[in-house]
C-alpha cells in the first residue's frame, strides 16, 4: 500500500522497511484538515481580516464548493492563485467546479496551466490524477458523439498530420499480451518527440475502442481501422504486430494506413527477444520514413534515450497502462512502482505512478477534502505488488533480462549440452511478507 494512504504513526513504523526509489524516504508531516460549508461564515470572517492570506482564501472557496455554491468558489479560488499560484488547492477547486458544470475543456485546460507553470509545485500530482480523470471523462463523452455522427464525419478528410498508433497484434505466449497496449505507447511517444504530428492520445482512443466494443482485443481489420481514422480526423494511422514466439528471433512490423484506403509497404525489425526495446526504436525510425519524414540527428537520438531499455520494467508499465485504460488506477499504480523499481530512470512509469496513485481518492473526495488532497506528497516508490503478483511477473521475464554468469559450452561434439544460469536482476522481495524470489533458466546449444 502507498504510504500517503498511511497514518503518520504507521508511516514512521514502516518508513525503516519502505525501499523508495531515488533513496528518499516519504515525509511524515501532517496536512490541514479538511474543511465543511459549516466553516464557511468562519472563514469568511477571517478573509476580511487577512484578504492578502491566499492558502486562507483557498480553504474558503474549498468550504464554498463543498456547498455547492460553485460560482462563489470560482471568484474567490481565482483570488487566492493570484496570491499563492503555486498551490494546487486553487486549480483543483476551479477544475472541479468547471467538470461539474460538463465544462470538461475549461477545466482541463485549468490543470494543464498550472502543470505547465509550476513543475515542481507540492500537490502537482492531485492536479495531474484530477486532468487524467478529467480526460478519461472527456475521451468517453468524445467517443459516444462522434459515434452518433459518424456518417458525417465519414465524408471529412482526415488531418495528414494528425496520426493514430493502433494497439499492436502479438503473437506468443499470452503473458506478452499487455505489450501490445505498451508498444503503441511507446511508438506513440517517440513519434510525438517529432513534433511534425499531432498524435492521438492513448486514452482518447481507448475510450473510442471501448465505445466500438473493440477493447477486449484491441484489433481492428482494415475498414474498421478506416472507421477509427474517421472519428478521430486522424488522416494516417500506425497498425502493426509483434511476433514474439520466438524469443530467439522476434519480429516487430508496422504499416500506415492512410485515410484513403491505402496502405504503405510494412517496415520491419527483428531480432531477439531482449532486444525487444531496441527493435522499437528501429521501427519507430522507419515508420518516420514511411510518414515521409527525414529525421534530424537531434530527433534520432531523442528518440534512442526515450523511455527504458528495461523490459522487466516495460513489461510492468505496459500492465499498468492496460489497469489505467481500464479505470482501475489502484492496479495501474502497482504496476508502474513495480517498473520505477525495476528501472528508476524509466520517467513515464514514475510519472503515472504518481498520478495513478492519487487518482482513487480524488475519485471519492469532496470538495472539502481537496485542500488535505492537495498539501501530500507524491508517493515514494514502494514494493507494492502483492506475493502472488510478483510470483506471476518474475516467472514472465526471467528470460528477458541479461544474466550475471553464463558458464562455457564445451565445443566437443555429442548430444545437446544443458545448462543453467541464475536469473539476473529479479524482481525485488515483497515488504509484507519477507520473501526472496529467485528463479533458473534453461538454455539448449545444439552444436553442429
Amino acid at each position: 500500500m502507498p504510504y500517503r494512504h498511511l497514518n503518520c504513526g504507521t508511516r514512521r513504523v514502516l518508513g525503516v522497511l519502505a525501499a523508495v526509489a531515488g533513496g528518499a524516504l516519504v515525509a511524515c508531516s501532517t496536512p490541514p484538515a479538511a474543511v465543511s460549508p459549516a466553516q464557511i461564515p468562519e472563514l469568511a470572517q477571517r478573509v476580511a481580516r487577512e484578504p492578502q492570506n491566499g492558502p486562507l482564501l483557498l480553504r474558503y472557496a474549498a468550504a464554498l464548493a463543498a456547498a455547492d455554491r460553485c460560482d462563489t468558489a470560482v471568484t474567490v479560488a481565482r483570488g487566492g492563485m493570484r496570491l499563492a499560484p503555486d498551490d494546487a488547492v486553487g486549480p483543483l477547486i476551479v477544475g472541479r467546479c468547471f467538470q461539474q458544470h460538463d465544462s470538461l475543456g475549461a477545466a482541463i485546460g485549468v490543470y494543464d496551466a498550472f502543470l505547465a507553470r509550476h513543475p515542481q509545485a507540492r500537490g502537482r500530482s492531485a492536479v495531474a490524477a484530477q486532468r487524467l480523470l478529467a480526460v478519461r471523462q472527456e475521451a468517453t463523452e468524445t467517443a459516444r458523439r462522434e459515434l452518433q455522427r459518424e456518417s458525417t464525419l465519414a465524408t471529412l478528410p482526415g488531418d495528414p498530420q494528425t496520426v493514430a498508433v493502433l494497439p499492436l497484434a502479438i503473437s506468443g505466449d499470452t503473458t506478452y499480451a499487455p505489450l501490445s497496449v505498451g508498444l503503441a505507447q511507446m511508438l506513440t511517444s517517440d513519434l510525438a518527440l517529432l513534433r511534425r504530428f499531432r498524435m492521438v492520445e492513448r486514452l482518447e482512443l481507448s475510450a473510442l475502442l471501448n465505445e466500438m466494443h473493440l477493447s477486449q482485443t484491441g484489433r481492428v481489420d482494415a475498414r474498421t481501422a478506416a472507421r477509427v481514422g474517421h472519428l478521430v480526423q486522424a488522416g494516417r494511422l500506425v497498425d502493426g504486430l509483434a511476433a514474439l514466439s520466438d524469443p530467439r528471433a522476434v519480429r516487430l512490423e508496422a504499416s500506415v494506413l492512410r485515410a484513403n484506403g491505402e496502405v504503405t509497404q510494412p517496415t520491419a525489425a527483428t531480432g531477439r527477444l531482449r532486444e525487444l526495446l531496441q527493435l522499437e526504436k528501429d521501427l519507430v525510425i522507419g515508420i518516420a520514413g514511411r510518414l515521409g519524414y527525414t529525421l534530424s540527428e537531434a530527433e534520432r537520438k531523442a528518440i534512442l534515450e526515450n523511455g527504458t531499455q528495461d523490459l522487466t520494467a516495460f513489461l510492468a508499465y505496459s500492465r499498468g497502462l492496460v489497469a489505467e485504460d481500464a479505470g482501475d488506477y489502484s492496479a495501474a499504480a502497482l504496476y508502474f512502482g513495480q517498473a520505477v523499481r525495476a528501472d528508476p530512470n524509466f520517467q513515464a512509469a514514475r510519472t503515472s505512478y504518481q498520478v495513478t496513485s492519487a487518482a482513487p481518492a480524488l475519485q471519492t473526495a469532496s470538495a472539502g477534502q481537496i485542500p488535505t488532497l492537495a498539501a501530500e506528497q507524491p508517493p515514494g516508490i514502494t514494493n507494492v505488488l502483492d506475493q502472488s503478483t510478483q510470483g506471476e511477473l518474475a516467472g514472465t521475464v526471467l528470460d528477458l533480462t541479461p544474466t550475471q554468469t553464463e558458464q562455457t559450452v564445451a565445443t566437443t561434439q555429442g548430444p545437446p549440452i544443458v545448462t543453467q544460469t541464475n536469473a539476473g536482476n529479479p524482481p525485488p522481495p515483497s515488504v509484507t511478507p519477507p520473501s526472496t524470489i529467485t528463479g533458473t533458466i534453461l538454455i539448449v546449444f545444439h552444436l553442429p
